[in-house]
């Protein structure tokens, strides 16, 4: 079985392609997704991989206009076992914008069993909302 740190660089080295329904394999059926701090009209708080899996799809089909070519995901391990925290940069091009290596988010991630059973995403929505709204 795959350590938490393992199933971890594999998620996140999988994100660019966008794909929904990949990234939700990885997750326990119960699993929850929290972005704390968010823009209005944004969850905080999604729960199981059906949920995830919808808003993840909408969210990601919005970005038609951002090429993301790769992530460069951080991994530190902790004292627990089964947590990990991530540092994100990503290698992307943003219409009317030179290619880019922007730092994107910092991750809290748990993993149990081989899946993940909480990934807290602390992304600079503000942010985000502006390179998609471009």
């Amino acid at each position: 079985m795959e350590t938490p740190r393992e199933l971890v660089e594999r998620m996140f080295h999988g994100l660019p392609a966008r794909d929904a329904d990949a990234f939700v394999e990885l997750l326990a059926p119960d699993a929850v997704f929290e972005i704390p701090f968010v823009i209005p009209g944004m969850p905080t708080r999604l729960v199981g991989r059906e949920e995830i899996r919808a808003y993840l799809a909408q969210r990601w089909s919005g970005m038609s206009g951002i090429e993301v070519h790769r992530i460069y995901p951080q991994v530190y391990e902790t004292a627990d076992p089964e947590v990990v925290f991530v540092e994100n940069e990503v290698d992307m091009t943003v219409p009317g914008a030179a290619r880019a290596r922007v730092r994107t988010s910092v991750n809290v991630i748990r993993v149990r069993d081989g899946k993940v059973t909480l990934f807290r995403d602390y992304m600079d929505t503000a942010r985000f909302a502006r390179l998609v709204d471009n």
